[in-house]
């Protein structure tokens, strides 16, 4: 019995040995062959060598293979693939279902006798080939005896449902209960092909077993041109009902789409085309799990060659045919990307088609009269999905890398829109709009079959693990659109410039209030072109008994130039017999008589205050040189002498826009030129260039120290963790520092 997983050879190639197998041609030996000397020994007779020499040197021969070869038997289901039992797993279930739905308008198929026996047949043939295997068949048996006999065992099923089609064409407007086609018939008819195809464990080398492919591609061929032909029929048919322009047009979309589904992925294989086959293999699945989850629906569950509909439910059977491995043998084997990226592309091709009849019927629908928001927004939907699957259609013919993304989009878009509309039709009533097959492939089966075919393959995941689409915005910034980043600091608005005035430390110190900073609490600054003011009456109140001497100044030259008095803050100076006349403090004012110019004085440290050669008094004020008015500058107060002061003495400031005092800004004496130094940031403390150039160092720590430590602004943006938003904003400063370090970062 030849029952291995390779093919034997055929009954046209057996041995003339009088009709026993290959093992009984093995073990059959005639007595010239086992004895030469004529005696018919046997391991099975140990008398018959009790005697004789000749006897013990052939029992010996005899005994030898046997004590060599162990008795195990080997598995008799060894070398069955795992697809060989999916086959046929899946063919008995879908035998078992198609019992359980309508086979046609009257009836369910367990309502038929008939339905049932074929059933059975097909579904004893599975057991074919493993009762081959287990040796319960005759020794003749080998595997191309199990091909036929699987095939002539479903054979009535395919032609019990050619007896029922050709039933619908007839009385199908007779109303004696044989009209229709039911969904039971296409579930059917799909587990009988499945059962009756040749396994991958029955096919030999393809140099070989080339015939088996050709049958079973004109098995498909056969199934295809049925339903092209059905569809033409029914359409055909439809003319003789009386209908107008609008429903012939109906009709005639109707049987676009049949022709559409089927022709395109028949037409592909027969080109050899590897990603035409897994399209109609996954066209039928998706056609069959709609079938059993819609069997209420009249639309979805029935089709007629009478009623104008045929050919969508030969479709699971064509996809059953184009599984079968001997078909997969006849198509182009591409590398594994290819072919599934292939797949997506015509699967949105397919996604074309059925939009384009929807957006059709939807135009029909208004030319007819109809209106609603069903019929606007069919319209409406399908014009999108069509542009939608166009363009992603483009995008991954291409370039798969970058039209990956955009083609899952746009499959999970033309989804979105069909469950939406979905949803709308089935809460409509009385418009005689339903839900056809056409949409639920548009929102369930088409997109599924793209998203599939672009991310579950293990080959398609890691091809595009590998190869990522680059970003427009580059590859720093890309990760900020999806990974949470602490904000970018504000840039700091710089403050006007601004002159420093005469404060308590003389003319290069700066006028500070109460506190030390800024203007007095409660004052005002002016414009500084506007004419000086005098101390207000709070002012003067506050620093009492210090008045300001009502002498004015005499235009008098002086007698004897005097000395600049140096201020010291929060120091008391000498007591003084007499009142102290306010002396005007000038920041250029000249040392030498009038008639010669001013020498500017270098700038020195604090020190304490001299009393003048000649104290002040009230009766002889000190002469002052004359000055025009424009110069005219506020008296600095200075206090009396023997009077302690609790804090420095407030001068009269003019009113002008400036700076708060801040360190870096070196007090001169009165009467001095100010040299003022460059103006430097003081240091924050407790961050470091080390810090700063850090990777390790946070995110919102380098966001602080670019605000609080703009000198080590150039080592944030070398630091190779700074985040994009960061770099962005410290590249708009415009800092030369700065700029030379993002461009030593690559960017």
């Amino acid at each position: 019995m030849t029952n291995e997983t390779d093919p034997g050879p055929g009954p046209d190639q057996q041995e003339p040995t009088g009709g026993a197998g290959p093992l009984a041609r093995a073990t059959a030996r005639t007595p010239d062959e086992s004895a030469p000397d004529g005696a018919t020994a046997s391991s099975a007779d140990p008398a018959a060598t009790s005697s004789g020499k000749p006897s013990e040197q052939r029992e010996e021969k005899a005994s030898a293979p046997v004590a060599t070869s162990p008795a195990a038997p080997a598995n008799p289901f060894a070398g069955i693939p795992v697809s060989d039992y999916v086959r046929d797993g899946v063919a008995a279930l879908l035998l078992f279902v198609s019992l359980t739905m309508p086979w046609d308008f009257a009836n369910r198929a367990s309502d038929k006798v008939e339905v049932i026996l074929v059933s059975v047949l097909s579904l004893l043939s599975l057991s074919l080939p493993y009762l081959a295997r287990t040796g319960v068949l005759p020794t003749t048996w080998t595997v191309h005896t199990t091909r036929r006999v699987r095939l002539l065992a479903n054979a009535p099923y395919g032609l019990l449902v050619a007896v029922y089609v050709v039933l619908d064409l007839v009385n199908g407007t007779a109303g004696n209960g044989w009209g229709g086609l039911g969904t039971g018939l296409a579930l059917g008819l799909a587990g009988a092909v499945l059962a009756a195809q040749p396994r991958q464990a029955e096919l030999g080398p393809v140099d070989q077993d080339r015939a088996v492919s050709r049958t079973w591609v004109k098995v498909l061929i056969g199934i295809g041109a049925l339903a092209v032909v059905g569809a033409v029929v029914a359409f055909v048919f439809s003319l003789t009902l009386g209908l107008g322009v609008v429903g012939i047009f109906a009709r005639l979309v109707v049987a676009a789409l049949a022709v559409g589904l089927v022709g395109l992925p028949v037409w592909g294989i027969l080109r050899e085309q590897e990603s035409w086959r897994l399209v109609l293999v996954g066209l039928g699945i998706a056609l069959v799990v709609l079938y059993v989850l819609n069997t209420g629906s009249f639309l979805v569950s029935y089709e007629s060659l009478r009623g104008g509909q045929f050919g969508l439910l030969l479709i699971p059977a064509a996809a059953a045919v184009a599984a079968s491995p001997a078909v997969a043998r006849s198509t182009a084997s591409a590398s594994p990307v290819k072919t599934w990226v292939a797949v997506a592309v015509d699967t949105l091709d397919l996604v074309l088609v059925v939009a384009a009849v929807l957006t059709l019927q939807a135009i029909l629908w208004l030319a007819a009269g109809l209106s609603g928001v069903v019929v606007i927004l069919a319209l409406v939907l399908g014009l999108l999905m069509v542009g939608v699957s166009l363009v992603a259609r483009r995008a991954l013919a291409r370039d798969a890398v970058s039209g990956r993304t955009l083609a899952l989009g746009g499959a999970g878009v033309v989804a979105v829109l069909g469950i939406v509309l979905l949803i709308v039709v089935a809460n409509q009533s009385g418009l005689g709009i339903g839900v056809g097959t056409d949409l639920l492939l548009l929102a369930f089966g088409l997109p599924a079959i793209t998203a599939f075919a672009l991310t579950v393959p293990a080959e398609v995941r890691t091809h595009f693990a590998e190869n990522r689409p680059t970003s427009a915005i580059g590859a720093d910034a890309a990760p900020s659109a999806y990974v949470w980043q602490p904000p970018a600091p504000r840039p700091v608005r710089p403050q006007p410039a601004q002159e420093p005035v005469a404060g308590p430390h003389g003319s290069g110190s700066y006028a500070t209030g109460p506190d030390g900073y800024g203007p007095a609490a409660g004052t005002r600054e002016q414009d500084p072109g506007a004419p000086a003011s005098r101390p207000t009456a709070a002012q003067a109140g506050a620093q009492a008994p210090y008045q300001p001497s009502p002498q004015p100044y005499s235009p008098a030259p002086a007698q004897q130039p005097t000395q600049p008095v140096a201020q010291e803050p929060h120091r008391p100076t000498q007591p003084a017999q007499q009142p102290t006349q306010p002396v005007a403090q000038e920041p250029h004012r000249p040392t030498q008589p009038a008639q010669q110019p001013t020498q500017p004085v270098a700038q020195e440290q604090y020190r304490p205050a001299q009393p003048s050669q000649q104290p002040y008094s009230p009766a002889q004020p000190q002469q002052q040189p004359a000055r025009p008015v424009e110069q005219y500058q506020p008296t600095q107060v200075l206090p009396a002498q023997g009077v302690q002061s609790a804090r420095p003495v407030q001068p009269a400031v003019q009113e002008r826009s400036g700076y708060a005092a801040r360190p870096g800004y070196a007090a001169q004496a009165a009467g001095e030129t100010a040299v003022l130094p460059a103006y430097q940031d003081p240091q924050p403390v407790g961050f470091s260039a080390a810090q700063a150039l850090d990777p390790s160092t946070p995110l919102e720590v380098l966001a602080q120290i670019v605000q609080e430590a703009p000198h080590l602004r150039p080592q944030v943006a070398a630091n190779p963790s700074t985040y994009p938003a960061l770099l962005e904003w410290l590249g708009n400063l415009g800092d030369p520092a700065v700029d030379a370090a993002l461009r030593s970062r690559g960017r």
